[in-house]
């Protein structure tokens, strides 16, 4: 797999399998995938070919069955400081090398959540993320998986 300097992956053709696939169920994806790229930025060249444009894509649950597409750019250059800065600057982002914590964003549904948890309360966000990622393998799994 290739970096940049900064240690962004890039996913190229003859890399695209080591990178989470597209058209799958997150909660059908296989644990170790999910500990090495939950919450991962990386640069897709490979999208060049379909839009003209360099994408930057996370696996981190808001789309249920890709990655999904952070940024567009027209240089290679521009994703890696895009991606670069969203991980400096995400509490929920991390390197590819960081260790896998089971985290995602869901303020932003709270106040979809009760049509989504099928109760009238307000859940916490604790709550509507054990909900909804109930799926995710704990950060003992991967501390076993990778020793």
């Amino acid at each position: 797999m290739n970096f940049t300097n900064c240690r962004i992956p890039i996913k190229q053709r003859d890399t695209a399998k080591l990178f989470p696939c597209g058209d799958k169920l997150n909660e059908h994806r296989a644990h170790q995938e999910i500990i090495q790229w939950w919450n991962v930025p990386y640069i897709d060249e490979l999208s060049y070919e379909e839009t003209g444009a360099i994408g930057v894509f996370v696996l981190d649950g808001a789309t249920w069955d890709c990655p999904r597409k952070i940024s567009e750019h027209d240089t290679f250059e521009e994703a890696v400081t895009a991606a670069n800065f969203y991980i400096k600057h995400s509490p929920l982002f991390r390197r590819h090398h960081e260790a896998y914590m089971p985290t995602a964003k869901v303020d932003h549904l709270l106040d979809m959540s009760s049509l989504i948890h099928g109760k009238m309360e307000r859940p916490t966000e604790k709550e509507l993320f054990d909900y909804m990622f109930h799926w995710l393998p704990p950060a003992e799994d991967a501390l076993v998986k990778s020793a």
